[in-house]
């Protein structure tokens, strides 16, 4: 299913190539919209409208860092993290999303850690998350085809329990 007007519309994934990525690009392009990977710390591109941040990827919190201090072409962000371990580091992410809020439609999505020790020991459900998280990514990309007035909102991702 298609969003009106996304056919052609290009979103930038600024990560490292992790199965997360590439679920998000299968899934952005069932729905029409093609994507564009960077995944070396380049800061942000001024020519992308549509954009997904991972900010566990250097890539993508090098983008968010550059991404406050541009204020023009407005653009429709949303940010990936996974849920930080301290109160401190979750306000910083979150303080990052909203600077850039002030001049972008920024969305920032927590979710459960997709690498490391927790991630390791359940790979099924690491997979389906990791599924499920680029499905809900993609809906809400494709459910804001065009770029909103400057906002900024947080909610975690929660994994229904059927998909687990």
């Amino acid at each position: 299913m298609n969003a009106t007007g996304s056919t052609g519309t290009t979103v930038t994934l600024f990560g490292d190539s992790a199965p997360l990525d590439h679920a998000l690009s299968d899934q952005l392009g069932q729905r029409g919209w093609k994507t564009h990977f960077v995944s070396v710390p380049t800061g942000w591109l001024r020519s992308a409208t549509h954009a997904v941040m991972r900010l566990d990827t250097a890539a993508g919190v090098d983008a968010l860092k550059e991404l406050a201090e541009t204020e023009q072409p407005r653009s429709h962000v949303i940010a990936v993290c996974p849920e930080p371990g301290t109160t401190a580091e979750s306000d910083r992410v979150q303080d990052m999303c909203r600077a850039c809020g002030m001049h972008h439609d920024v969305s920032l999505i927590w979710h459960p850690p997709l690498v490391g020790d927790v991630a390791s020991e359940h790979p099924a459900r690491t997979q389906v998350t990791t599924r499920a998280l680029a499905v809900s990514v993609a809906d809400e990309m494709v459910e804001h085809p065009s770029v909103g007035r400057p906002a900024f909102v947080a909610r975690p991702f929660v994994v229904e329990a059927e998909h687990q």
